[in-house]
């Protein structure tokens, strides 16, 4: 049975699933390697993605599973991933401390949260299936995470499921069997609900992202130097405008985010991370100019679509920017090249405005450090300090 609300959307109609998996986006080191935790959310879903499937037997109309590493990167991933979650009838989040600060993986479980709306309390928890993917803090402990491991009924398999998540159980081949038998108990769980108590056809809210009130600092500003209102020079690839591609990968990576026009990221810059992208036909001179006065951990991109890998121009601007003192970063040309870089792009922003970024103390009197020495009695007030004697060696206007 197909979702046919999707006539209106770019991605062509999809079956429904099992189950969606999400979780919280790894920073990636360096754009040779990919990320670790990612690489092994990805081996996690093809496993529970055989294992559904072993145990289905409407495999016929549904499919097993879907997270967002199916998805194209030059898609719209928000109506992608909205549109997947409108055809899913388990929800399996991978719990992290870091889930819990990503406003996109929380988006995503509000998003299919929607669906739940006119469902008793216990039937729609049921369409909730966490997984203790890391262990979480003993403070930042939850309801959910209770659930998740009741779901094991060895208490052996569910003590070191608890101790160390299913993430370390997934990597390391001494947990072989208890991996095996979380998984089992995973899949049993999600074709159990999916085929005795499948979703009502519904559409899911669309996925939105807000700012995390723990995720602390201000929201990533992402804007283009270009002639082109909404610039897409990967167009015949990419969906979204560069700078909402950008914007889009920066939240999936737990950054609030803002698309504005460059005068707007003027006056936003002084106080937050920021990104402009640079259309390399703008020209040296007119890019010098028009950056002039930003603050120096605003990163800026040169994207050089249209050129050639021997064309100087765009490495031309490149060095005029950092030489007016922005950070250095590598002009690029292709779509691989943009893809790969725009994760260290947003994190990179984010370093550059912590080191270099306005550090200003709260407002109000400052409160004393705590001590553990016990309390000096009290005393007389302190008197005005003794006068500064005057050197008579030095100008009447020297101290």
């Amino acid at each position: 049975m197909t979702w046919s609300d999707l006539a209106g959307s770019r991605v062509a109609p999809r079956r429904e699933t099992y189950f969606f998996l999400s979780y919280a986006h790894s920073v990636p080191l360096s754009a040779a390697s990919r990320p670790d935790t990612d690489y092994w959310v990805s081996r996690f879903f093809q496993d529970l993605t055989a294992a559904v499937r072993r145990s289905a037997t409407r495999a016929g109309d549904l499919d097993a599973g879907f997270f967002d590493g199916l998805v194209s990167p030059g898609a719209d991933l928000r109506q992608t991933l909205t549109d997947a979650l409108s055809l899913a009838h388990v929800f399996v989040p991978l719990h992290s401390p870091n889930y819990f600060r990503n406003a996109w993986a929380l988006g995503e479980r509000e998003s299919f949260r929607s669906r739940l709306a006119r469902l008793a309390p216990a039937s729609a928890e049921r369409h909730l299936l966490p997984v203790l993917w890391l262990p979480l803090p003993s403070w930042g402990e939850r309801p959910e995470t209770t659930h998740a491991l009741e779901l094991v009924r060895d208490a052996d398999d569910r003590a070191d499921y608890a101790e160390n998540g299913l993430r370390a159980l997934c990597k390391l081949s001494a947990y072989r069997r208890q991996y095996e038998n979380v998984l089992a108990a995973l899949a049993e769980r999600i074709v159990t609900v999916a085929e005795t108590q499948p979703l009502a056809r519904s559409r899911a809210a669309a996925l939105s992202s807000h700012p995390v009130t723990d995720g602390g600092g201000p929201a990533l500003v992402v804007t283009a130097l270009t002639d082109h209102a909404g610039w897409r020079p990967y167009a015949g690839q990419h969906e979204l405008a560069v700078a909402d591609y950008v914007a889009a990968t920066a939240e999936r990576l737990g950054l609030p985010t803002r698309v504005v026009d460059l005068a707007t990221a003027r006056a936003l810059a002084p106080e937050s991370p920021a990104v402009v992208l640079v259309d390399a036909a703008t020209g040296a001179a007119a890019v010098r100019s028009a950056l002039d006065g930003l603050p120096r951990w605003v990163v800026p991109l040169v994207i050089a679509a249209g050129s050639e890998r021997g064309e100087a121009a765009p490495e031309a601007i490149a060095g005029t920017l950092q030489d007016a003192g922005f950070p250095r970063v590598l002009p690029v040309r292709a779509i691989d090249e943009f893809e790969r870089c725009t994760p260290l792009l947003v994190t990179e922003a984010r370093k550059q405005f912590l080191r270099y970024g306005p550090v200003d103390p709260p407002e109000g009197p400052a409160a004393p450090k705590p001590s553990l020495l016990p309390a000096a009695p009290p005393g007389p007030a302190p008197g005005p300090p003794p006068a500064r004697p005057f050197d008579t060696t030095r100008g009447k206007d020297e101290r």
